[in-house]
């Protein structure tokens, strides 16, 4: 395990543990009682030690300060909620809490091969309205409810889903980016067909043209940072 850890790589690693644990999706009080296991010196309740002074309890508010407001957590779209008090990690997370946590390559550390998930977003990515549009030349008749497809959020979705969206685009493209450079010729299927390096090129211009054509929209998203 690395060194210096900040509080958001540890509860990265803590959320990281639930999932080998089986937990794909964890309750905030279960990422307490992990952050506070794997880390009593920065999760546990000040004033309640044992004889060797390491704390007894956890700090439920240290966590959820972390993890219910805008701080690095939520912005850098690591951590995703799903319903009430219940969150689980992004790929973006994912990715990040492999990295800090320095898993050796022998017990499961990333490879570039995309995994099932991986290619179904991309799927997903490719088929969305926004996509056919796009390839189809028919950029002006986008709509931003296209847009909202691709990105796999609503108009009335708020900024910590966005943050999330965009996270996982993002790192998802650029580990199959990663996958095509590493080899000299490979296709991926996609359903009935298949996608390229190319294809992948081509869903982050249509990303940047979303966002670009939408920015009014998605600085209205930006403002709303109530959870829904």
């Amino acid at each position: 395990m690395k060194n210096g850890l900040s509080i958001q790589d540890k509860l990265l690693v803590a959320a990281f543990a639930l999932e080998a644990e089986g937990r794909q999706r964890f309750s905030a009080e279960n990422l307490v009682v992990m952050a506070w296991t794997k880390y009593p010196e920065a999760f546990g309740l000040a004033g309640y030690a044992d004889k060797d002074g390491c704390p007894i309890y956890p700090n439920s508010n240290r966590v959820y300060a972390e993890i219910m407001g805008s701080k690095p957590l939520r912005k850098n779209g690591w951590l995703r909620k799903v319903g009430s008090k219940m969150y689980e990690l992004t790929e973006a997370g994912r990715s990040k809490a492999r990295s800090v946590s320095g898993i050796p390559a022998t017990e499961g550390a990333e490879k570039w091969a995309l995994a099932r998930e991986q290619i179904e977003f991309i799927r997903r990515l490719f088929d969305s309205r926004a996509s056919t549009k796009f390839r189809s030349g028919q950029r002006e008749e986008v709509s931003f409810f296209d847009a909202c497809g691709f990105w796999g959020i609503s108009a009335g979705s708020n900024v910590k889903d966005l943050w999330s969206s965009f996270a996982d685009i993002k790192t998802i493209l650029a580990r199959a980016d990663a996958t095509f450079s590493s080899r000299d010729a490979v296709r991926i299927k996609h359903g009935s067909g298949e996608f390229a390096a190319g294809d992948v090129r081509a869903l982050r211009e249509i990303h940047a043209f979303l966002q670009e054509r939408f920015k009014s929209e998605i600085d209205h998203i930006k403002a709303r940072t109530d959870e829904r």
